[in-house]
């Protein structure tokens, strides 16, 4: 295994080759050069940093499993009810929604009061950020908290502060003026 100095070498030299290459096809950039070696270095490892700050994580299968052998169609039916947080992954192309579950959430069956923390903080399985916001704001120290994170709270049984914590995520993702829109309207909302 490479030493972190010699990863980013490696990384920079394959980087270097691939964007002469583009530029070569497609023209210089109208970005900033500096912000764009700054972008690419976080995307490369961004996944990593995702799994770190809210996983591990089960694919459908996996959630199966951990649900006792339920269908798809039973694992779909809870995110949709937000009984069970799904995260949405980027598109692959294939047109289909592929979903992670965070296997926290199942101790050993989905932890009791996750549905009233979601419904608190305005998860909607059919926005990509709401899930992925909720996830990494349930696993990071709160300072609103005493420094902990939402989910241990949850975990040692402090439901009333957690769904009260929850609230404040509802209004940084726009659910309240989401669910006042008037009916066949939709907000749009930037994806991580």
């Amino acid at each position: 295994m490479a030493t972190a100095a010699e990863y980013a070498r490696l990384a920079a030299a394959a980087y270097e080759h691939e964007l002469r290459d583009q530029i070569e096809r497609h023209g210089t950039p109208q970005a900033d050069a500096e912000s764009t070696g700054r972008r690419a270095a976080a995307l490369s490892v961004a996944g990593q940093a995702w799994d770190e700050q809210a996983g591990p994580f089960y694919d459908t299968d996996g959630a199966r499993s951990a649900l006792g052998g339920v269908s798809k169609q039973a694992v779909s039916q809870r995110v949709r009810e937000g009984r069970l947080l799904g995260l949405r992954l980027a598109a692959d192309g294939t047109s289909r929604d592929r979903l992670v579950y965070p296997a926290w959430q199942f101790r050993p069956t989905v932890l009791r009061h996750l549905p009233d923390v979601l419904a608190a903080a305005g998860y909607d399985p059919r926005r990509d950020v709401t899930g992925w916001t909720i996830a990494a704001w349930l696993t990071t120290a709160s300072p609103d908290l005493d420094a902990v994170a939402p989910l241990a709270l949850l975990e040692a049984g402090h439901v009333d502060a957690t769904v009260a914590a929850a609230g404040e995520v509802r209004s940084s993702l726009g659910s309240d003026e989401r669910a006042a829109a008037p009916t066949g309207t939709t907000a749009t909302a930037a994806t991580p």
